[in-house]
């Protein structure tokens, strides 16, 4: 088996290039790819949908995040309850920016704070409904 590595591709319902851009302010990112429902030929695209998130990369130091608008045919996104993205952390500090950035309009299930694994973490529901596990081996 060769498998390179496993991406996260997160699904939106008409907002992704605004989670796109939210994450990659939060984790330092850079957008490397950005396209639109409108590039894909012979689509038939509803108007308002054109502009839409077709699929977008996010490339967040050696890891990746990978993000579209759910295609207008497929409805509703299921809840997200399942799964959360861990983000492993070398330093404190840069946990302690990330978590503060990445709280605004969340919901907390535990705040920050150092644990009795040895670590500083953290777990929060951002506003886009995106589940974050955040640890930093102290």
């Amino acid at each position: 088996m060769s498998i390179a590595r496993i991406v996260p591709y997160l699904s939106f319902q008409g907002n992704a290039e605004e989670a796109l851009h939210f994450y990659a302010e939060v984790f330092g990112g850079d957008v490397t790819e950005l396209r639109r429902y409108e590039d894909m030929p012979g689509a038939q695209i509803p108007e308002h949908y054109r502009t839409k998130v077709l699929h977008a990369r996010l490339k967040l130091g050696d890891a990746w995040l990978f993000i579209s608008d759910v295609f207008p045919r497929d409805g509703v996104l299921p809840e997200r309850g399942a799964v959360s993205l861990m983000v492993e952390f070398s330093a404190e500090s840069d946990l302690d920016a990330v978590y503060t950035r990445l709280v605004k309009e969340a919901k907390v299930h535990m705040p920050l704070q150092k644990t009795f694994w040895g670590a500083k973490y953290a777990k929060l529901t951002d506003k886009f409904g995106i589940t974050w596990d955040l640890n930093c081996q102290l």
